[in-house]
């Protein structure tokens, strides 16, 4: 198996050797790019990233973000129709999708190289929405029926819940779908006015990746100097995290709790989010790690655990969820607890050392497409990453030390925890107990 992620990472080493170069600058209207040619790839992918996510809803209208996105393929445009803009994506057979976060707007498409120029053309497009009135409508109620459905995923409710009790804003704590409530208030000019807040060039950064060179540049001079730069910078709300332990339990008949348990953490990308990234490995990383070894094989309380670090646009969340049969939630939670605090168990030099490389050895085998580049370098210009961020990862991840990880699990887990719950009856008061046991207020 060594052998052949060896041969693996040699590959995409030698991928991403110096015969590739970042070539990024900026257009006289303060636009960012960054280009990543890849020679012989048949596609190439363009990625638009924005810093205008869900924080930056009214609170009245939890879900601006999430419409403005949505409608870009969905409305008429200053030059098409919606009708039009759709049959002009199909015919170049372009990929896209358009995707939502606290934080960001990312619009990713991809074509085949040939239809480059049309594809530029069309994205160029799409930030001249109209927001028209029809089209919105139709956008809003796909919206509302999506999060209506959410209403009902228990996996949501109870990871919501767990955000919702860590988290004092409810700008950045609720969901970037946002309420129903937020939904229905918001009308097509609302969103024309947050995209002429928000799509400015100084606010949003755009990748290429595929089989280009540095003409690609006078292309997006052609398609992207329209765009205008704001006066103000963008800047993210801090999150400020309860400084008590909260416990919601949400009623619902199942025959199984969903449980997300959630710390207040860091974000990316400095290294105690690489060392919360190593963390999660050695707790639930796979099959064999120390949670899903001891509540799932030894135990039999859970089908699946796992433990995940989420990068708020500023600060973080580490997660700890799972599913269990009712009878066992309140053992399981227990269980959870008891390991996490049990360090010398799963954070060893050993252990340690065998997380980094699996991080260094699979980043390159997750790059290996023109999307995954492109997204990569967008995202890591809106982190304020200078290098390349598999090389600026890399470097990182070689830097946490054993003693890092200890440190950084202890701080962590002794800190207030917010636990999100869905089963058959309200666990609250006995979950507080169990956290009162384990040094929680």
């Amino acid at each position: 198996m060594r052998k052949i992620v060896f041969f693996l990472m040699l590959f995409f080493l030698i991928g991403f050797s110096a015969k590739a170069e970042l070539i990024e600058g900026t257009l006289s209207n303060a636009l960012t790019y960054r280009i990543y040619p890849k020679k012989g790839l048949p596609l190439v992918c363009v990625n638009i990233k924005i810093k205008a996510g869900s924080i930056f809803d009214k609170k009245s209208k939890f879900g601006e973000a999430y419409l403005t996105a949505k409608s870009l393929e969905n409305c008429d445009t200053k030059h098409l129709s919606y009708d039009e803009l759709k049959e002009k994506f199909d015919e170049a057979g372009i990929v896209s999708g358009i995707s939502v976060s606290k934080g960001f707007i990312t619009i990713s498409a991809v074509v085949e190289k040939s239809k480059l120029d049309r594809m530029m053309c069309l994205l160029s497009e799409i930030l001249k929405s109209r927001f028209d009135k029809k089209n919105f409508e139709e956008v809003k109620t796909e919206a509302i029926n999506s999060k209506k459905a959410l209403l009902n995923d228990k996996d949501y409710l109870a990871i919501h819940a767990a955000f919702v009790g860590l988290i004092r804003q409810k700008s950045i704590s609720h969901s970037s779908i946002g309420t129903i409530e937020g939904l229905k208030a918001t009308t097509a000019k609302d969103a024309k006015a947050f995209a002429d807040k928000f799509f400015r060039s100084n606010n949003m950064v755009i990748s290429v990746s595929g089989d280009v060179d540095k003409n690609i540049v006078d292309k997006i001079r052609l398609y992207f100097s329209f765009l205008k730069p704001a006066k103000n910078i963008v800047t993210f709300e801090k999150p400020q995290f309860n400084d008590f332990s909260v416990v919601k339990d949400i009623i619902k008949p199942t025959q199984q709790s969903y449980i997300y348990i959630a710390f207040p953490s860091v974000g990316c990308c400095k290294k105690e989010y690489y060392v919360a990234k190593v963390l999660s490995y050695l707790l639930a990383g796979n099959l064999d790690a120390f949670l899903p070894h001891d509540i799932r094989t030894l135990h039999g309380y859970a089908y699946s655990v796992f433990a995940f670090n989420y990068p708020l646009p500023e600060g973080g969340v580490f997660v700890i969820g799972l599913q269990t049969q009712n009878k066992f939630t309140l053992d399981a939670i227990d269980r959870i607890f008891k390991d996490i605090k049990a360090f010398d168990k799963y954070i060893t030099p050993k252990k340690v050392e065998t997380a980094k490389e699996f991080f260094i050895n699979s980043k390159y085998i997750s790059l290996q497409t023109p999307q995954s580049i492109a997204a990569a370098l967008s995202d890591s210009y809106m982190r304020g990453v200078k290098d390349l961020p598999w090389v600026y990862a890399t470097k990182m991840i070689n830097s946490v030390s054993y003693q890092d990880v200890r440190d950084f699990a202890k701080k962590l887990f002794e800190g207030h925890v917010s636990i999100g719950v869905v089963s058959e009856k309200d666990y609250s008061d006995k979950i507080k107990a169990i956290l009162k046991k384990y040094g929680y207020r």
